[in-house]
């Protein structure tokens, strides 16, 4: 699906910075800065795909880096990372201007499945505007996975076929304005054949946006679709780990959770 996204990330503590930097390499071309003014002039260099910035900095404000950004990029991504009281109040108004608002302290597990997300719906957005002359966008499902891939279809009121192959076996799935209205695999329809699909972390994938009818197999919406599936998912899963028998009763461990970040 063409070149990694490029991420600006703005924070001017260290820490978060050289965490963030770490986590986003495997899935984003990252380059950082300490300051909303050096942010500007490397936006200036490099259109970036998503900016990452902390709220409360010195001398400009994450919001204000947006407001001098949506000038000269106004379709740049944005994520905040932000307390809890600031995004109550002085961020309260910014939403439509931020795709995700992270509230600080965080823990960075967490932090990132949310700023993927975000990423997976830029990358894909990019990939289909970078493919205006064609009528279909290709890539693997090591890039982008199959909710990733849905949800962004359902974002961005895509009209299109999402066809999926792995090891030989086929699936495909119908949007409309956005909506999941049909889905085969193998001799599953409906969401029977969603709730095999999710499962997949590996293969290939090809949106075709030219309009094919078919039928309405799906009534649910795309969001209740995706989640039940993934519960479906969690739950096999579980079921599977706890078939493990160990042979020898052990001590129960105690794990500390990640460290949170501020």
């Amino acid at each position: 699906m063409g070149q990694a996204a490029q991420v600006l990330l703005v924070d001017d503590n260290p820490m978060i910075r050289e965490l963030l930097i770490q986590s986003l390499a495997p899935v984003a071309a990252v380059r950082a800065c300490a300051s909303a003014s050096e942010a500007l002039r490397r936006a200036e260099k490099q259109t970036p795909d998503l900016i990452i910035s902390d709220f409360r900095m010195p001398g400009l404000s994450g919001l204000e880096l947006l407001a001098k950004l949506r000038i000269s990029f106004p379709r740049v991504a944005v994520v905040m990372l932000a307390s809890r009281a600031d995004i109550a109040g002085p961020l309260a108004g910014s939403s439509p201007l931020v795709e995700e608002f992270i509230e600080k302290p965080f823990f960075i597990e967490e932090a990132m499945t949310r700023i993927k997300r975000v990423l997976a719906r830029v990358t894909l957005g990019k990939a289909t505007r970078e493919a205006a002359d064609s009528t279909s966008v290709r890539g693997t499902l090591s890039q982008m996975s199959v909710v990733d891939l849905a949800q962004s279809l359902d974002i961005g009121r895509k009209t299109c076929r999402l066809g999926l192959s792995r090891q030989g076996q086929q699936g495909e799935m119908q949007f409309h304005n956005g909506q999941l209205v049909h889905a085969t695999f193998g001799s599953l329809t409906g969401e029977a054949a969603v709730y095999e699909l999710v499962a997949w972390t590996e293969g290939v994938f090809l949106i075709d946006f030219e309009r094919v009818e078919c039928p309405h197999t799906i009534t649910h919406s795309t969001q209740s679709v995706l989640l039940e599936a993934l519960r479906r998912f969690d739950e096999s899963q579980r079921d599977s780990e706890t078939t493990v028998v160990s042979p020898e009763p052990s001590h129960a461990q105690s794990f500390a959770p990640l460290p949170a970040i501020a």
